[in-house]
């Protein structure tokens, strides 16, 4: 890992940049500060919980360069968008007549081949003009609530094309000199399920641009265009050497790992994603070949793995600096076309969540292998991501539409320096879980839990941070889009420590709260997937997949839920680093305490040995240990997969159905 340093000195940079070193400094963070200001408007503005409470969503500003547009600042709320955002607006500019472009114009762009991660996320850009030229480019983007499609929500699990997801909409004119292009918003707002979401969302993000407009406008009038380019110019060769200090401290190497999606939510075959992180000594390279061919289902990606894989790598080697294009200089990509990586039109890409969740797992894992003890678990690798939606038939609510989105998350890997973080979502998308009380206020459901799992961490002598139980109840005609994986096998550890649980879920049938919020009894509930033992218990190093499930895959839609019905899901822990027979007996047991394991499962995992009062037995332990240590090395034993040895009162879907 690097420290942010100072990397001129005030001499030099009079003489590169051609202006005062603090001036340099106050304008590459004046214009953090305009993105800044943007995201916080948007945030402020929006309508749906996407917006408002899960920050699925970003602000940046791109600046003309001699190498076309590079984004000089970013303030994300969803990390991965920074990182697609200047590719976005190189994109759009390429194609746009930009003789045509007067100020106030706003244009719109969700296409994958155009740049947007999904179909799902609108982005909006507009033009600041100076002196008749437009030198600066403000850019908004949010996920919205829905786009059409015969899916809620946009998460077309089952489609193979994109003729069957979203509207899809090449570079359009959204706004005119500042005026609504009417057509444009009739036929998005006609063909949505939620327009009054929808629409709050659209102009929340075009009022950011406004506030950037203005923002900028004065920050230039202050100072001038020379002057505020130069501090743009600065603050990218900033982060530029940042990031490549980092890469520069890894070994130069070939560092080739691999991983499997489930599947792609139509074909049971596991999807291959093979990564060779490249480094050369300021420079990484990305190479994606031997990567599955591009899948039948929607998993596949248009191009974004291109930068998504660089968030792993700024994580562990660059923390400090802020993202902007200096982030993405030294990373070049290659990614075959026809890939699960590069899918080619009109292969459906509606749920990039999976593979990019993967990616970063992956590039974590090539970080592991060129770090070696300087490395870091995988996080759960699934968000357990729901969009819910339908109509409400409450009284006095009878015929609104309705839709929110929902991201139980898991929990990060364990490092070298401590535990992971627990009950968070993804990496990929650094985003919040949705406000329950504002999901319950607004929508015909109850949130019944949402909380710590216990025994879902992955053991180690710094273990992985524990995954979360999600358990919502309808209370009107639902329609549900489950999208996740780790189904096969929870987030592999590091350095010897354990996988983290795998991701389960369950249909509960005439939802009884007062009965049913027991994490560990599943008595009448219906397995929808995961790893099942013979009685249809969870059990992941044991048990068989999809034993006695309803579905093969965590990639479904159109869940019905009747009124009374509900769901329950498990997403899983982050991986554990080094030997959990390392881990300090306290620290174990303080996990115990804080509900993190049981008593059961760490006998298991790390080896303790209570006595009759409750209370570890320290000789005990030890020698319980030494004895694990050797029936590891004779391939005896392995750390198992974190999941609790309690479970009781499962049933197989043929079991409930008689």
């Amino acid at each position: 890992m690097t420290e942010q340093k100072q990397i001129i000195s005030a001499v030099d940079a009079h003489e590169k940049y051609g202006f005062d070193l603090v001036d340099l400094e106050t304008l590459r963070y004046g214009l953090i500060e305009v993105a800044r200001d943007m995201h916080e408007t948007l945030m402020r503005g929006g309508f749906s919980p996407i917006v408002r409470d899960v920050r699925d969503c970003t602000a940046a500003v791109h600046v003309r360069t001699d190498a076309g547009w590079e984004m000089a600042a970013s303030w994300e709320g969803c990390v991965q968008h920074a990182f697609v955002s200047q590719h976005i607006a190189n994109f759009v500019m390429d194609e746009w007549d930009e003789s045509i472009l007067k100020p106030g114009d706003v244009i719109m762009v969700n296409d994958p081949w155009r740049g947007a991660v999904h179909c799902s996320d609108i982005n909006l850009l507009m033009p600041v003009f100076w002196h008749g030229e437009v030198q600066f480019l403000l850019h908004t983007t949010s996920h919205v609530a829905d786009m059409g499609g015969p899916i809620p929500g946009g998460f077309a699990n089952g489609t193979q094309t994109c003729f069957e997801e979203q509207l899809k909409f090449p570079p359009t004119l959204m706004y005119a000199e500042g005026v609504p292009v009417r057509p444009v918003f009739n036929y998005i707002l006609e063909n949505n399920r939620v327009p009054h979401l929808v629409l709050g969302d659209i102009r929340a993000l075009s009022g950011a641009l406004q506030v950037g407009s203005r923002q900028l406008t004065g920050v230039l009038d202050r100072y001038g265009i020379d002057r505020v380019k130069a501090g743009a110019a600065y603050g990218m060769d900033v982060t530029e050497a940042a990031m490549r200090a980092g890469i520069a401290a890894m070994p130069d190497g070939d560092y080739r790992v691999s991983d499997f999606l489930d599947d792609d939510s139509i074909d049971p075959v596991p999807v291959e994603i093979v990564m060779t992180v490249k480094v050369r000594g300021d420079s990484m390279e990305i190479d994606y070949s031997g990567t599955s061919r591009q899948p039948n289902g929607n998993v596949g990606t248009a191009w974004i793995e291109s930068t998504r894989a660089i968030i792993g790598a700024k994580f562990i080697l660059d923390p400090s600096s802020p993202v902007n294009s200096g982030t993405l200089r030294p990373v070049e990509a290659i990614m075959p076309p026809g890939s699960a990586v590069c899918v080619l039109p009109p292969s459906s890409c509606s749920n990039h969540v999976d593979t990019g969740s993967r990616i970063v797992n992956l590039m974590t894992q090539a970080m592991a292998v060129a770090l070696s003890d300087q490395a870091i678990a995988c996080d759960s690798g699934t968000a357990g991501m729901m969009n819910i939606g339908g109509i409400d038939t409450r009284t006095g609510r009878e015929g609104t539409p309705w839709a929110t989105f929902s991201l139980p998350g898991g929990g990060w890997g364990g490092t070298w320096k401590s535990d992971g973080l627990s009950l968070c979502l993804v990496s990929m998308g650094n985003c919040r879980s949705s406000v329950q009380e504002h999901v319950e206020r607004e929508n015909p459901v109850v949130v019944w839990e949402h909380e710590l799992m216990p025994d879902t961490a992955g053991a180690g002598e710094h273990r992985g941070g524990s995954g979360s139980l999600y358990t919502v109840e309808a209370l009107a005609p639902t329609v549900v889009t489950i999208t996740g994986d780790r189904i096969r096998a929870g987030a592999p550890g590091v350095q010897g420590g354990g996988t983290g649980m795998p991701f389960y879920g369950w249909l509960l049938h005439d939802l009884d709260p007062s009965v049913a919020m027991d994490s560990l009894d599943y008595t009448g509930a219906e397995p929808l997937f995961g790893i099942f033992d013979d009685d249809g218990r969870p059990d992941p190093d044991h048990g068989e997949f999809g034993k006695g499930a309803k579905y093969q895959t965590g990639k479904i839609s159109q869940v019905l839920l009747a009124p009374g019905q509900g769901l329950r899901l498990i997403v899983g822990g982050g991986g554990g680093w080094g030997d959990p027979l390392r881990r300090e007996v306290d620290a174990v047991l303080e996990d115990v305490d804080d509900g993190v394991y049981s008593a059961e499962f760490v006998e298991r995992a790390y080896g303790l040995v209570f006595g009759a009062d409750g209370t570890v037995d320290r000789e005990a332990t030890a020698v319980r240990r030494a004895e694990l240590a050797a029936a590891r090395e004779a391939g005896e034993w392995k750390v198992p997969t974190a999941c609790s040895p309690n479970f009781r009162g499962s049933r197989t879907v043929k079991e409930v159905s008689a």
